[in-house]
């Protein structure tokens, strides 16, 4: 893909451990960003479990990818045009362990790229997962692009792995609250990669983590050029030039998600 195309971000508040709720949320809104003409979904950090499940439903029900849901979902892409970028977790067949993971759907309906997250947060909000231990790069309607989910966008580790192996942007889901501002962080990823990031925060509150002042955003060389701030969940669309990898639009359009 060449032309300039419109992306979306799923700012939204997932229910503790409503798994299907969840689903049905992300699922009705990639059909929503269809038809307002998108191309790629951004979802947030834990979308389809919300952060604090574990001990509400434990882990049994994460699978080995792609399950009966992801496959739905790699169906539903195909069927929309669409490509989504979306926070689910995995189960290792192997050896059990579970992972917090950020799938890429293409709009041809294929598996595109998967990241498992680094830095997971030791104890009770992230004890369930296993850290990842790799960074890789993979192209997406012709963009290369790698992800991060969260903390690790941290420090700069990480991304500059990204950008050494040819990514041109960074894509990352997040649930990261207002208490710790992360934008500083996000500026600096930026300025040191030189490469756009975007980022797919949260709404809502969730066992004692506030989420309502949770910043989504698109920053480019130490500026956020869009940011989105709110109570309620919302879509935010943007328009994105894939050939000089920068966005368009002066502020996100927002649309309303019941």
């Amino acid at each position: 893909m060449t032309e300039t195309f419109k992306v979306a971000m799923l700012h939204i508040e997932p229910k503790t451990a409503d798994i299907e709720a969840n689903r049905t949320l992300i699922s009705n809104s990639l059909r929503k960003a269809a038809l307002a003409g998108v191309k790629w979904v951004l979802t947030p950090e834990m979308a389809v479990s919300g952060y604090f499940f574990e001990e509400v439903i434990g882990t049994k029900w994460i699978s080995p990818q792609p399950d009966r849901w992801l496959t739905e979902i790699i169906e539903l892409c195909k069927s929309l045009d669409i490509g989504v970028f979306l926070s689910y977790p995995e189960r290792e067949l192997s050896s059990g362990k579970c992972y917090n993971c950020l799938f890429a759907i293409n709009r041809k309906g294929e598996l595109a790229g998967k990241h498992a997250k680094i830095e997971v947060h030791p104890g009770a909000e992230e004890g369930w997962s296993s850290p990842g231990n790799s960074l890789s790069v993979f192209e997406m309607d012709g963009c290369k692009l790698g992800m991060l989910i969260c903390a690790d966008t941290y420090d700069g580790k990480h991304a500059g792995i990204l950008a050494g192996q040819g990514a041109k942007l960074i894509i990352a889901a997040a649930a990261w609250g207002s208490k710790y501002p992360p934008e500083e962080r996000w500026k600096k990823r930026t300025v040191e990669t030189g490469l756009p990031l975007w980022v797919c925060n949260r709404t809502g509150r969730e066992k004692q983590v506030d989420f309502t002042q949770a910043r989504s955003v698109v920053v480019e060389d130490g500026v956020e050029k869009l940011v989105y701030i709110g109570e309620k969940s919302a879509m935010l669309v943007f328009d994105f030039d894939p050939g000089s990898k920068r966005t368009l639009s002066q502020t996100f359009r927002i649309i309303d998600i019941p």
